[in-house]
């Protein structure tokens, strides 16, 4: 009588997430542009911050979240509706001024979301409130756009048609903007 050994399987190492690269605040890799370097560098230092952060809208990811700083004592508000540059909003100077479409603050808020449960799904979905509204894209330069909530009636989307691009993301086209 012999006795068999179960087969056992070749062990697998587990697959790393890839590491993000730590960028120098002064000098610029040569390999990215200077705006995705700059995004990079608020990406990297909001997420390293033990910034205080509350829900304080209604919804666990779109929604509006305050962002304080324990040593500045300052806070800011912070309004998620995506995780592309120019999705979102801050309250701060610096997303008012840089054009870059995302802050320190934002990149805090994104990186806890982040971490829970279901959010990858949440944010391929995206943002679809049943409201509409119109917005301001604050990325490489400022523009109007346009936001169909899930209710909108159809006779509002037609007029909005004619105001907005779809092709550009609803963004309200320049010859219109005096019929807005």
């Amino acid at each position: 009588m012999t006795s068999k050994t179960p087969k056992t399987k070749p062990a697998v190492a587990a697959a790393k997430p890839a590491k993000e690269a730590k960028f120098s605040r002064t000098n610029a890799p040569k390999e990215i542009p200077p705006i995705e370097w700059q995004r990079a560098l608020r990406r990297q230092f909001g997420r390293e911050q033990a910034f205080g952060l509350e829900n304080v809208g209604t919804e666990p990811f779109f929604s509006e979240f305050r962002v304080s700083n324990p040593q500045s004592k300052t806070r800011y508000r912070v309004v998620i509706r995506g995780h592309l540059p120019g999705d979102s909003y801050c309250a701060c100077a610096d997303y008012a001024t840089n054009e870059l479409g995302t802050c320190k603050h934002i990149e805090f808020v994104l990186f806890a979301l982040e971490q829970k449960r279901g959010a990858k799904a949440v944010f391929a979905r995206g943002y679809n409130p049943p409201f509409s509204e119109l917005y301001l894209r604050n990325e490489s330069t400022r523009t109007v756009h346009f936001r169909a909530g899930t209710d909108c009636p159809p006779a509002v989307r037609k007029a909005a048609a004619l105001l907005f691009d779809e092709t550009s993301g609803w963004a309200l086209r320049a010859e219109r903007f005096e019929e807005l």
